[in-house]
Parts: structure tokens; sequence; C-alpha cells
């Protein structure tokens, strides 16, 4: 497979995203903010669900998963890029 060809991906598609930070409750608010606001809303209600992934060995750092269908390859990667930006995240896999 060539290193520099993307992966084809039909939209709409489940996607999970991995969000880790230092405060559960500070990532959970951070990443509501962020579905508010990089979610296409015309689309009507969407469900996506935040789960609890595991805790560091030393408990410094969470990991959420964050489970939803998005609609397009902007959508995936504005929500992408807005949990990058959260100063409540620390990565976002």
């Amino acid at each position: 497979m060539d290193a520099n060809l993307k992966p084809e991906i039909t939209y709409p598609c489940p996607w999970t995203y991995k969000v880790i930070g230092g405060n559960e409750d500070d990532v959970r608010r951070a990443v509501k903010v962020m579905l508010t606001v990089c979610l296409d809303q015309e689309s009507g209600d969407r469900t996506w669900e935040l789960s609890r992934s595991r805790t560091s060995g030393q408990g410094k750092y969470v990991s959420l998963n964050l489970a939803l269908t998005v609609r397009s390859e902007e959508e995936r990667n504005a929500l992408y890029a807005g949990l990058k930006e959260c100063p409540e995240i620390v990565m976002v896999i």
C-alpha cells in the first residue's frame, strides 16, 4: 500500500476519537463545547457517546472515547482540530 494514499472513507460513518486530559470533568466539558461548535447543527439531533477508557498508571491522565457518526471529512477534521485546541485536552487520537 502506498503510504501517500488517503484511505477511502464513505460518509456518513461511525468514528471514534480518543481524548486525553488531566481532569475528567474538564475534558468532558470541553468535548461537549466542541461538539456544539464543530458539528453541523442543521443535520438535526446528533447522538454521541463519551465513555471512560482508562486512567494512567499514576492517575495523572484520563482517556475518554468519543464515538459518533461524522457526516463529512470536513466535519471529522473540524472536530479533531477543535478538540486539539482545547487547553483541557492534552492529546487527541
